[in-house]
């Protein structure tokens, strides 16, 4: 986080090492309108801001792009010097550029039809999308306590021997932890997830997280018309989806 300090004059009184990165200012500048330097920020209401923050005596608040492609949470505050008269404003700017693009990785996949959840290293779910979130509401989950951010979704699968579908779980849980492991790159299945009175299929997709972290991205979608088409018809199917390698999966929480 940087920091600068001015006077009612828009004078620099004092700035934290890292206000550096952004304006181009050393020691000798203490003492100069904050106005004479030029900055990496392509934020022209600056100064402006600065003096609305100092009349108005209020917090400013506002978003901006650096030069450098990165982003900023400028928020201006006025100050008064204890036992004087002096007044001035402080202004941070701290770095959120991994937030914005975490905010742009979930509208993204929240365009999605796709159940999408993403994956730690240990098969936690650190991330999941608008069409995950409504199909647990569906399906007995609406407040996301098992298959949301935070639980184990490897676990979730693991559902032990006695279940209906154990047989596509413990095939789900094998190559989930593959993936996981990078013993492989890519696992599909297709899986039944039964409604009430409707039976229906899907396929799940499982790819790594490529990074030192690791994980990975799991999607699910549903293929119950293409699944009873291939039934009725099965000399038109050579026995996968197209695209999968045929497999067929079990969903993290396909009771969910």
């Amino acid at each position: 986080m940087s920091t600068i300090f001015v006077d009612s004059e828009l004078t620099v009184t004092r700035f934290s090492p890292d206000a550096a990165e952004l304006f181009r200012i050393r020691d000798v500048d203490v003492g100069r309108p904050l106005g004479d330097l030029t900055h990496r920020l392509d934020y022209p209401a600056l100064l402006d801001d600065l003096r609305r923050t100092l009349q108005g005596q209020s917090r400013t608040e506002r978003e901006v792009s650096g030069l450098n492609g990165r982003h900023y949470l400028v928020r201006m505050l006025p100050y008064r010097v204890p036992s004087s008269s002096a007044q001035g404003a402080v202004v941070t700017f701290v770095d959120i550029t991994q937030t914005r693009n975490l905010q742009l990785l979930q509208a993204v996949i929240d365009g999605l039809a796709e159940h999408v959840a993403v994956l730690d290293g240990h098969g936690d779910i650190l991330l999941v999308n608008a069409a995950w979130t409504r199909f647990a509401a569906d399906n007995g989950d609406p407040g996301l306590a098992h298959t949301g951010v935070g639980t184990n979704y490897v676990g979730r699968c693991d559902i032990g021997e006695a279940a209906i579908d154990s047989g596509y779980a413990k095939r789900a849980v094998e190559g989930i932890r593959s993936v996981l492991t990078g013993k492989q790159r890519h696992f599909t299945m297709e899986y039944p997830c039964d409604a009430p009175g409707q039976p229906r299929w899907f396929v799940m997709h499982a790819r790594p997280l490529d990074g030192a972290r690791g994980g990975a991205v799991v999607s699910h979608i549903e293929i119950t018309r293409w699944h009873n088409q291939t039934e009725a018809s099965p000399e038109t199917s050579s026995g996968g989806l197209p695209g999968s390698d045929g497999t067929g999966a079990d969903g993290g929480a396909p009771r969910a």
